[in-house]
């Protein structure tokens, strides 16, 4: 079931209740997130109890929210893609504008469609986890997101201190979370495919009531439960790879707001002591 097959089954109802109502806005507002929603915690956002959700699933002609969110995720899951199956479309696409231009047209549609979703409040909310001097900043992209990751790693590392760049290896991320507290925050990319490893520390790190920020161009993800604010990039492309350059673009713009961080001006002059000690050019 796609969101406009329950927008029209809703409508099907006739007039609703004030509960009701109240739970079709909030569907129709989280769509993509109902899959990996937990029923507790969604009628305690929703403001209304189980029963009440579970009468308006059966109006709707469901058993209940666990087959309801099924219908939802096999629905949506089809809209995720692999390289080898944009290749196998691709071959029968004719194409006649030049790559340059179609790649020029795919980054800036996926800017658009990104900065426009995005919240400022979620912005600034973030900017805010990942300042916090009382605790660590925590780093972690796996597969195509490792190089996003990492070179926001590497420019944070000028801006604050206790940048943790976590390495996606299960036999050593024990050893680098050993001292994670409740003030320590995991800056987390994952694109579809989705990291197993990733997911399992992002909900460890909610298991310890850590500050979770994260990136990602799917909001549909196994991530959303446990994560503080998520900010969903486009990556839309007719190439055989998705685009990243929005979720770059979105990392450029957090390496500026964590640029307010006051103590930034001493360790720009010690990194770059650092940089002449080594012979860095």
């Amino acid at each position: 079931m796609d969101k406009k097959d329950f927008i029209n089954a809703v409508n099907g109802l006739g007039s609703l209740t004030v509960a009701e109502e109240r739970i079709t806005q909030y569907f129709m507002k989280h769509y993509t997130m109902l899959p990996f929603a937990k029923i507790d915690e969604l009628c305690k956002q929703i403001g209304v109890g189980k029963a009440t959700l579970g009468r308006f699933l059966q109006h709707l002609g469901f058993s209940g929210f666990l087959e309801f969110k099924k219908h939802v995720a096999d629905d949506l899951a089809q809209t995720l893609t692999t390289p080898a199956e944009r290749y196998e479309v691709t071959q029968h696409t004719d194409n006649e504008q030049s790559v340059l231009t179609k790649h020029y047209d795919e980054v800036m549609s996926n800017m658009t469609k990104t900065f426009a979703s995005i919240s400022d409040d979620d912005f600034e909310r973030a900017i805010g986890y990942m300042q916090n001097p009382k605790g660590k900043l925590y780093v972690i992209g796996s597969a195509s997101s490792e190089a996003l990751a990492n070179y926001f790693f590497l420019l944070a590392r000028y801006l604050r201190k206790d940048v943790v760049w976590l390495k996606a290896d299960i036999s050593t991320l024990p050893h680098q979370l050993v001292d994670v507290t409740e003030d320590d925050t995991l800056f987390a990319i994952s694109y579809h495919r989705f990291s197993t490893i990733t997911i399992r520390l992002v909900k460890w790190f909610h298991q310890f009531g850590g500050r979770i920020i994260f990136i990602t161009d799917q909001p549909v993800n196994p991530f959303v439960a446990y994560c503080d604010i998520q900010f969903a990039v486009e990556s839309g492309s007719e190439g055989f790879f998705n685009n990243r350059a929005s979720g770059f673009a979105l990392i450029e713009a957090f390496i500026k707001g964590l640029s307010r961080q006051k103590e930034k001006n001493n360790r720009f002059k010690r990194i770059e002591s650092l940089f002449d000690e080594f012979s860095v050019f």
